[in-house]
């Protein structure tokens, strides 16, 4: 039977799990919560008998080291490596360790934000901290799809900030140059390393029978049991590559190491000597045999290559891995790019405007530069007004001028601007030639000779429909 008790000032719990295993724990001070909190955890367990919370009770019962066994066993079956179930199974454990738990049901998100805020405290970069983090989150989304927990409680903790700046550092094409110079017998290695962007562990698993140089694209095809993905990859080689790697084959059977072994950091660092480059710079940025990786990306950078192409050569999920991690800052064009941007000057804008207004061609209506444009108010009209027309009264006439209308008319005026603003405002349909080429008095003669001839046409017209012809 659940209840409550109180207990110095603090209100308990007392019921029995789905198990039936009967549970004290401390709730709240507060009566009205912990009553709350008393029948979520009733409800809960009646699910929990009844099959309905989706949990198998037989593990609940299991130690977590067993659970954590489990998932290493799962993790081979998916394809992933040895060292990578190693090192997520001993997060696992130290967390567990640190936390004490004993069972799944332990877990808690408090717990895990504890044991994170421990390992700051103890100096770890964020890096490391995310990691664990990661491990445990995917641990117990394993333990729910499994049924083995209702719950993540990963989802409620944070990640760690990392405002750290880069601790790498990738090497410019004069360095990689300088690099290979320096180590005649180690100059396949890096040369292989820079224009692959191999990791080490997967350059030094690759054999021969990986390499395809006979193709035509030769690459480098990468088994999902080497690749950190899990995936199968393949990774194009560029001519030079292909043709060094094709002599230092020469009888090689396709099972053998295309490395024997990859130069270790005492080596590398011996190399960076020989080769004047320093290890780490003034920003305390290091480099180490990943800077080659680091050192394609740049390249394809500024070679201009597309982002998403670079990101497949890469073989990166991310594109922000690509662009923000691997990609160097100091090594991209950027003030060479900011030169292609337009030149703000002071004036500049009035100079452009005036330019091209003065870049406007004529449109055939416009005229000469210099003279003014026609317009009703300096165009003679030859013919009655439009209230004429429509049969309205005139008190000027209509076969008289208004007194506006100028004297002369430039004679450089072309014929064809003229005789559109004529052609809008006559009767007549005098040619466009005659009309501009005589003066105005012969002009408003013409229109006032034309529209009595008109009248008498008019007049015979109307005596040949009265007598019937």
């Amino acid at each position: 039977m659940a209840r409550l008790f109180q207990r110095q000032g603090k209100y308990w719990l007392d019921y029995e799990d789905g198990r039936g295993k009967r549970v004290r724990r401390p709730a709240a001070r507060d009566k009205r919560v912990a009553e709350k909190m008393l029948q979520d955890a009733v409800t809960a367990a009646e699910r929990e008998a009844a099959g309905l919370s989706g949990i198998d009770p037989r593990h609940a019962k299991r130690a977590i080291a067993e659970h954590v066994a489990d998932y290493r066993a799962e993790l081979g079956r998916r394809g992933r490596d040895e060292r990578y179930v190693y090192l997520a199974g001993n997060r696992i454990d130290n967390a567990s360790k640190a936390c004490g738990w004993r069972t799944l049901g332990d877990l808690n998100a408090t717990d895990i934000e504890r044991f994170l805020g421990g390992l700051h405290a103890d100096g770890r970069t964020p890096k490391t901290i995310n990691e664990a983090r990661g491990d445990l989150h995917a641990f117990c989304n394993w333990a729910v799809k499994s049924g083995r927990m209702s719950h993540n409680p990963v989802v409620r903790v944070a990640k760690t900030a990392d405002k750290r700046e880069k601790t790498r550092r990738g090497l410019s094409v004069l360095e990689c140059q300088q690099l290979l110079d320096a180590a005649p017998r180690r100059r396949l290695v890096y040369l292989f390393l820079m224009y692959t962007g191999l990791r080490r562990s997967e350059a030094k698993a690759i054999t021969w029978g990986h390499v395809h140089l006979d193709a035509l694209n030769p690459s480098v095809e990468l088994p999902a049991s080497i690749t950190k993905s899990g995936r199968v990859e393949r990774v194009p080689l560029v001519a030079a590559l292909a043709d060094a790697l094709r002599v230092a084959r020469g009888r090689k059977q396709d099972g053998d190491r295309v490395f024997r072994a990859l130069p270790k950091m005492r080596t590398f660092r011996a190399d960076l000597k020989a080769a004047g480059i320093e290890e780490v710079d003034s920003r305390g940025r290091r480099v180490v045999l990943h800077s080659l990786r680091h050192a394609l990306a740049s390249m394809l950078a500024n070679s201009n290559v597309p982002m998403a192409i670079a990101q497949r050569i890469m073989r990166h999920r991310d594109i922000r891995l690509t662009a923000e991690t691997y990609q160097d800052e100091a090594l991209l064009p950027l003030a060479k790019s900011m030169e292609a941007l337009p030149v703000l000057s002071l004036g500049a804008a009035t100079a452009a405007k005036a330019t091209s207004t003065n870049a406007l061609a004529p449109t055939g209506t416009d005229g000469p530069v210099g003279l003014p444009r026609p317009t009703r108010a300096n165009v003679p009209r030859t013919g009655a007004s439009p209230r004429a027309k429509a049969g309205g009264t005139n008190h000027a006439g209509a076969n008289h001028l208004p007194s506006q209308v100028p004297t002369q008319v430039p004679s450089q005026v072309p014929n064809s601007g003229l005789s559109l603003a004529l052609r809008g405002n006559s009767t007549d349909a005098e040619p466009a030639a005659e009309t501009s080429q005589s003066p105005p008095e012969s002009r408003v003669g013409t229109a006032c000779h034309d529209q009595e001839k008109c009248g008498r046409q008019e007049s015979n017209l109307h005596g040949l429909a009265a007598t019937g012809t």
